[in-house]
């Protein structure tokens, strides 16, 4: 039962966060961004270089997501919007530095992936709007829960485990109908 709740709360909450979304803007806003990215390099291979590191980057920052969410869940206690804001951006500011200690291995593996996997531009685009989506709704998902303590403290009352299994599907799922509706190339 208190899980059906703590499920409840969090599909209600990721409906408040994508309702009024306007998928022009969002779509804008992605061509805008990879646009600048790919200004700011000189070849392709450095473009989808960018993309790739981006997505490195967030895949880094949604275990650190998690691993502060559990630790709040299983305390039963959320951190002050302040806190948790200065926690992540330390975490962050960490993995932005180790992704750039990474950085040439990883365009290696990068580089072998493009080959092997036939990647296209499109693949990546794609890829990198999915992950940063993905990444913003977690980052405002986890803004509202220690924003609104008392109404989100029915998720102490679910299983820890099975609570971010669940945050983790509705973020697939609207992150997943949100760039399906975009025209990105």
């Amino acid at each position: 039962m208190a899980q059906e709740v703590a499920n409840k709360f969090i599909e209600n909450v990721c409906n408040h966060l994508v309702r009024n979304m306007n998928i022009e803007q969002v779509e804008q806003h992605f061509k805008e961004t990879i646009a600048m990215q790919r200004e700011s390099v000189q070849s392709q291979t450095a473009f989808w270089d960018m993309l790739m590191m981006n997505m490195l980057y967030f895949t880094e920052n949604e275990q650190i997501w998690e691993k502060e969410f559990l630790k709040m869940l299983v305390k039963k206690q959320w951190l002050k919007p302040t806190v948790l804001e200065e926690e992540l951006l330390m975490h962050q500011m960490r993995i932005r530095q180790q992704v750039a200690e990474q950085l040439d291995t990883a365009k290696e593996l990068f580089h072998k992936q493009y080959e092997t996997q036939g990647l296209t531009e499109e693949d990546i685009v794609y890829d990198y709007a999915y992950s940063s989506a993905g990444h913003s709704m977690r980052m405002d998902l986890l803004s509202v829960f220690v924003s609104t303590p008392e109404q989100s403290k029915v998720l102490f009352d679910a299983d820890p485990q099975e609570t971010i299994r669940i945050v983790n599907g509705y973020i697939a799922y609207h992150t997943d109908s949100l760039i399906n509706k975009t025209k990105l190339m």
